[in-house]
């Protein structure tokens, strides 16, 4: 049996609420094998690299730390400015520097080294998301043929708007040394499809299968799940005379960036106790935004902006008693905390203006009491909208429409709650972490897909295509 070697931007045990490496984690626990990353730490300028090697939970983990050079030119100076701007749809919010290009490029080229050491002729490689999409070409150039795979967790652009990364031509073609290619969602892979059969001299060998510039492809959908077989918590007691937990809970749980889309929710709060008093100090928006997430290049402007945003509906609303926004920007919470404020929620909402998929909303929808459950409320701007069939989809731009969907939501009889909770439990259970990861090396394995995928994930049918 091939091992699996999975190489990620960053590699660890997961610590508070981070439910995509809890979900990278659980599926090297069940799979054994090797994970390698960066351990998140930053050496000292002129140190040599450090590499820790652990056994952990039945797989081997091997993280290294990056230095204060790499830390500045690659993770925030490309990653953080050029490829999280362009692939979130913001052009505008890039930042080009030739020289962080050059760091992205030497820490793909330090990485596959490392990689190269540990990979045996049997492993298959699985790749994930685009800190590392060079990866692949540094690992076939070095003469490693083994399987590989790569998955984009973030969404991909149009063509035109991931033109606008001025190194566009080099990433696609590093793309193409890859012998599967896996995407959160239809839109996603059809814009990738676009650009290259536009771009590049392609032959459709099948509805899945491409030769592009002699390099045979394939290409699908599989929505990351998250890890559903732990037991659920119980939610710890509500506090007897707490006044947030006294009202309805409206949650909002987003790392503060250009995309969040934040301030249009807060909007709706506005614009929902406007044209429906009856809210008035019975309603409350609990907004989670946990710093050790965000992108220091992005969030303390904006931080600032939200906080003024908070002040200005509680000062219009709010009384000695009651706050219509209730904004938490620190990492107190733990998965534990957020699971009880998930399951006491009556809504939730995870609008952002564009997203692969939320993990944190297929969490929500696991925390609820099935008896008296919560609504969902995603962006349609978000591959979650895609897969989780139940949720309320709305234009995350629209304070109106936000506002009418929290009034729908909190108006909504208990018969029609269980019915959407239930369709959405269905899905988030079946389509766990664990189906992600088998469907993806399956497929990387050359298997043809079960035949209990939905036609709208996993491989490709030419239904299914466009």
């Amino acid at each position: 049996m091939s091992r699996l070697v999975m190489i990620s931007g960053r590699c660890g045990v997961p610590h508070g609420a981070d439910a995509q490496a809890e979900a990278l984690h659980d599926i090297m626990r069940q799979r054994g094998g090797l994970w390698m990353g960066w351990s998140g730490a930053v050496g000292l300028a002129g140190a040599p690299r450090r590499i820790a090697v652990r056994e952990t939970a039945g797989y081997t983990r091997q993280r290294w730390d990056m230095s204060p050079a790499e830390y500045a030119g690659y993770y925030h100076g490309y990653v953080h400015q050029a490829l999280w701007p362009v692939f979130h749809n913001r052009p505008d919010l890039a930042a080009h520097q030739k020289s962080a290009f050059c760091a992205y490029k030497a820490w793909s080229e330090a990485v596959a080294e490392m990689a190269a050491e540990e990979i045996c002729p049997d492993d298959v490689v699985w790749v994930q998301d685009y800190h590392l999409i060079p990866l692949g070409r540094n690992l076939k150039e070095a003469g490693l043929l083994n399987p590989c795979g790569f998955f984009l967790h973030q969404p991909f652009p149009p063509g035109d708007v991931f033109r606008t990364l001025p190194e566009h031509d080099w990433l696609m073609r590093s793309l193409f040394f890859y012998d599967l290619i896996g995407f959160q969602s239809g839109s996603d892979v059809n814009n990738f499809l676009l650009c290259v059969m536009r771009h590049y001299r392609t032959e459709r060998l099948s509805a899945t299968t491409l030769r592009v510039n002699g390099h045979i492809i394939n290409v699908g959908v599989f929505p990351c799940g998250v890890a559903t077989h732990r037991p659920a918590r119980h939610a710890p007691p509500a506090p007897k005379n707490g006044a947030l937990y006294s009202r309805k809970l409206i949650v909002s749980d987003d790392v503060i960036n250009d995309i969040s889309g934040i301030h249009y929710r807060i909007d709706a709060m506005r614009t929902l106790l406007n044209n429906h008093p009856q809210y008035l100090r019975d309603v409350t928006l609990l907004q989670l935004s946990d710093p050790a997430k965000e992108y220091p290049h992005f969030s303390p402007q904006l931080e600032r902006q939200l906080a003024r945003f908070c002040s200005e509906v509680n000062g219009a609303f709010g009384d000695l008693s009651w706050f219509p926004v209730n904004y938490l920007h620190n990492d107190a919470l733990n998965r534990r905390a957020i699971t009880g404020i998930y399951a006491r929620a009556r809504a939730a909402l995870f609008t952002p203006l564009s997203e692969g998929v939320s993990l944190s909303a297929k969490a929500y929808v696991l925390a609820q009491d099935a008896a008296d459950p919560g609504v969902l409320i995603l962006s349609q701007c978000s591959g979650t909208a895609e897969q989780l069939k139940g949720a309320m989809v709305v234009n995350p731009y629209d304070a109106s429409e936000l506002s009418e969907a929290l009034h729908s939501a909190l108006a909504m009889p208990l018969a029609e709650r269980k019915q959407r909770h239930a369709a959405l439990l269905t899905q988030v259970r079946q389509y766990d972490n664990q189906w992600w990861a088998g469907a993806f090396l399956d497929a990387l394995d050359g298997m043809p897909a079960p035949p209990r995928f939905p036609r709208q994930h996993g491989i490709f049918t030419p239904q299914n295509l466009y």
